[in-house]
């Protein structure tokens, strides 16, 4: 349990600190109970290092469409999967998969990688909308994985 704590403190820390996102938008983001592909796009792709300082979630998700990562209905204020988080996840972090991932690059067997290497734990369903909280504590694993030649 104090390693839990521990871990969901530095995935905060990390995720505040790396992101340098304001403390609206993290306010917003933790509460959030279905995190949006605006607000999501705008966490990874600020902590993946290619957005800039004067970016908007707005602005995210249209670089997220034009780098081909998000669905091809989806807009901004849609719910997020957790299957899709996974699959920009990995783009996102240039994160090598298994050989269905390698084959098939797609949000289902990006998620099958993030439950494989234990990023994604206990029971759920890959088009299960991804919370704020969740969404920061994946993001922290995500980022250790990366850290680990993952």
């Amino acid at each position: 349990m104090k390693r839990l704590c521990l871990s969901a403190l530095f995935a905060l820390a990390l995720s505040v600190g790396a992101v340098a996102q304001s403390s609206g938008f993290m306010d917003g983001l933790l509460g959030a109970k279905e995190a949006s592909f605006g607000q999501l796009s705008y966490l990874v792709l600020a902590a993946s290092d290619r957005l800039g300082a004067e970016a908007d979630q707005a602005g995210a998700f249209k670089m997220l469409q034009d780098l081909g990562w998000a669905p091809k209905a989806a807009r901004a204020d849609d719910p997020m999967t957790l299957a899709s988080y996974a699959y920009i996840l990995m783009r996102a972090f240039d994160m090598k998969g298994g050989i269905l991932y390698s084959l098939f690059p797609s949000p289902r067997y990006a998620y099958r990688e993030f439950v494989s290497r234990s990023i994604v734990q206990g029971r759920s369903d890959p088009l299960d909308p991804v919370d704020g909280a969740s969404a920061i504590r994946i993001l922290g694993s995500v980022s250790d994985n990366a850290g680990a030649g993952g």
